[in-house]
């Protein structure tokens, strides 16, 4: 997991190809928060944007989500969410969805290393592939509300050539 301001998502450059095309596709799109809401391409399905308007969620009632093709790169643009990750073991609750790129897991009883932070105010978190996260959490609210965000979805060095 990355945590930090998206002002210095640049600091990433060579991590992965896909975060360096997303990181030049910023620099060169200052209308970036401006995407209208759905599936926005950058480089076909290697990198696009999804615009989303999502409610967030107490702890309760979500699960932590892996992906094996694409990191999250994660930006709130209207409100703030909470997120979680978890590096220990995990439980899944259901097949992995190939298409999707999907399943959804539950933190092992015996794991309790669970790392915590919040989106708002110009940050980012990028969850890379196999890595359990939980997001659209409430930040300080005791009830959910709407929230407007960006998950960038950045494939993978290992299947980019695919």
């Amino acid at each position: 997991m990355i945590y930090d301001g998206i002002s210095a998502i640049g600091r990433y450059r060579g991590l992965a190809k896909g975060l360096d095309v997303l990181i030049d596709w910023l620099g060169e799109h200052d209308d970036w928060r401006d995407l209208p809401t759905g599936r926005n391409e950058i480089c076909g399905s290697k990198v696009f944007a999804n615009v989303q308007d999502a409610t967030t969620r107490t702890a309760g009632s979500a699960h932590y989500e892996v992906h094996r093709r694409y990191i999250d790169v994660q930006v709130d643009l209207v409100g703030c969410e909470a997120f979680r990750v978890t590096p220990g073991a995990t439980v899944p609750l259901e097949d992995f969805d190939e298409a999707r790129d999907y399943q959804k897991v539950d933190a092992a009883p015996q794991n309790g290393d669970e790392i915590e932070g919040t989106l708002a105010k110009g940050h980012f978190a990028a969850f890379f592939p196999g890595e359990p996260h939980m997001p659209n959490l409430v930040c300080t609210a005791a009830e959910p509300y709407p929230i407007h965000k960006i998950c960038f979805k950045v494939l993978a060095d290992e299947f980019w050539e695919d």
